[in-house]
């Protein structure tokens, strides 16, 4: 796969990634992070600025909106980001936590939406920003509903595993995530934080999840079955708007959230 990489391109989003690590970067500091001869960085920062993705002042270069502008694209045309747009707002009123969107993509969890009155994080500061799949409850309840060979592909892949959860401890998690319908997070991805997530399937396909955090251990004990009730009637009724969508029926069952933490 390697070898059908264009070496040019390569080393432009090599650039862009420098810049959105970095901030504003001269042309001496580009060329210094990345290896480069200070002409292949001009030429490439000039080409961004030329096309509208880097703004130069007064030659330090920083990315342009242009990239917020194709991100709100990607996020608003996406349908499971439309179907849940009101659900998250409503999951966060009802439960005064932060309510979560998430999906996953290249082996890797992002959150494309969140709300709360009393949030945990600041949902601007999180949205958009890649997290672990395999450490959150919104992550493992996309795993679990993965194919095999899907979750194997990742499971494989995936850089954040660590000797704190073996593949084999995931799996077992896994079933059981699927057993009982949800996904618990105690602390595992930030500390502190807890939460409960939830799968979104429409038509056999695994759109992403829906979440709900805490500061509080309360949300995956004393408040789990409330919380749980608010979820699951969230995610039927995206999983809804999803199939009605795609043209085609689905007749809601019953969500099976029982089980101990």
């Amino acid at each position: 796969m390697t070898g059908n990489l264009v070496g040019a391109d390569e080393t432009l989003f090599r650039i862009v990634e420098a810049m959105a690590e970095a901030g504003p970067v001269g042309v001496t500091e580009v060329a210094k992070r990345l290896d480069l001869t200070k002409s292949t960085a001009h030429r490439h920062l000039q080409t961004l600025e030329a096309r509208g993705y880097a703004v130069n002042d007064s030659g330090t270069y920083r990315l342009s909106h242009q990239w917020f502008h194709i991100g709100t694209a990607v996020k608003t045309r996406q349908p499971f980001y439309a179907a849940s747009k009101e659900a998250v707002e409503n999951l966060a009123d009802r439960t005064q936590k932060t309510a979560w969107c998430a999906i996953e993509e290249n082996g890797k969890l992002m959150f494309v939406n969140g709300a709360g009155s009393n949030p945990t994080h600041n949902p601007d500061l999180l949205v958009g920003d890649w997290s672990s799949i395999t450490h959150t409850a919104a992550g493992k309840a996309i795993l679990a509903h993965l194919p095999e060979d899907r979750l194997s592909e990742i499971i494989d892949a995936d850089p954040a595993a660590d000797d704190s959860l073996s593949p084999t401890d995931l799996r077992k998690e896994l079933e059981y995530v699927r057993s009982r319908g949800y996904a618990v997070n105690q602390g595992e991805d930030i500390s502190g934080i807890y939460a409960i997530g939830m799968p979104v399937v429409a038509d056999e396909r695994v759109f992403g999840s829906l979440s709900v955090a805490s500061p509080s251990d309360a949300l995956v004990t004393d408040d789990r079955d409330e919380t749980l009730e608010y979820l699951a009637s969230a995610v039927d009724r995206v999983e809804d708007v999803l199939a009605s969508g795609e043209g085609s029926s689905r007749t809601p069952q019953p969500r099976s959230t029982t089980g101990p933490t």
